[in-house]
């Protein structure tokens, strides 16, 4: 598993035990951990027992969770809390800006178990008739619903920056003069990414270069290579020679409506130079 992954196992345990209102000291640390391990250089699965411990805000008790998850894949105590909360509660959690408190309410208060229910409570104004949800509180959580639908099955920009950096960063071990970046969406920064995209200036079948590793890589009829790793997001690259380099660039970066708008203003230009030219 990776650091991030570790990471984020500890926030889930941290925010599932604040919502079933456990020992306030025992969530400190594990959302301590989360903060901590997310900004660690040195990957996990390669310290020792002592060095885990080591870390700061890391003890004992976290260090033998750490471990039990590189080992099994699984930590039994946030296990545990999944098996006491419906899966359309745990899904609430991952509303931006609605915390365990909150989604405890709401469950346990008005009986909503899942992110559907809530948005039909919201548009049916049930929220304000408890206590801390006024107008304003159930419009602003009509908004982050409204995202929260919008951006499932999507990225947030920091993990698909991440995934990849992480084909650039092998195809250069492998290539060192290589031109290669993220282009799409990452490239422009969106803060939530659909399609994780990076685009190689290269002569060569680059396919071949993923033969062995940990990537799995499918070429497409269009050229395109797919490529996956692990539990991570679908990659796509794309490749072009190093002389079509700025050109493919723009392209792949570029949103689609920015695109059409600048082809239209290029045949726009085109046409009025032509019509120059010819005296009309």
């Amino acid at each position: 598993m990776t650091n991030k992954q570790i990471a984020l196992a500890f926030d889930e345990l941290a925010n599932l035990m604040e919502l079933h209102e456990e020992d306030p000291f025992r969530i400190r640390s594990y959302a301590s951990a989360y903060l901590t391990l997310r900004k660690l250089d040195s990957p996990l699965a390669e310290l020792s027992d002592t060095e885990l411990k080591s870390i700061k805000g890391v003890g004992p008790a976290i260090a033998g969770k750490i471990r039990e998850l590189l080992e099994t894949g699984q930590m039994a105590t946030l296990e545990k809390y999944r098996a006491q909360t419906p899966a359309g509660v745990r899904e609430m959690l991952e509303i931006g800006g609605f915390g365990p408190k909150k989604v405890r309410q709401v469950w346990q208060e008005m009986g909503i178990e899942n992110p559907g229910e809530l948005w039909y409570a919201c548009n049916e104004n049930r929220l304000v008739e408890y206590k801390g949800f006024g107008l304003k509180t159930q419009e602003d959580l009509k908004n982050k619903l409204a995202y929260f639908f919008s951006s499932r099955g999507k990225l947030h920009l920091d993990t698909a920056l991440a995934e990849a950096e992480a084909v650039c960063n092998f195809l250069i071990s492998q290539y060192p003069n290589i031109q290669i970046a993220p282009v799409g969406e990452v490239r422009r920064r969106c803060p939530v990414v659909e399609s994780v995209e990076v685009l190689a200036a290269f002569d060569g079948d680059l396919r071949s270069a993923f033969e062995g590793s940990d990537f799995v890589a499918e070429k497409r009829e269009d050229g395109k290579i797919i490529l996956r790793k692990g539990e991570g997001a679908t990659v796509v690259l794309h490749q072009c020679s190093p002389e079509e380099w700025g050109s493919k660039l723009f392209k792949h970066t570029g949103a689609p409506a920015f695109l059409r708008f600048c082809s239209r203003k290029s045949r726009d230009g085109f046409q009025k130079f032509v019509q120059r030219r010819s005296g009309f």
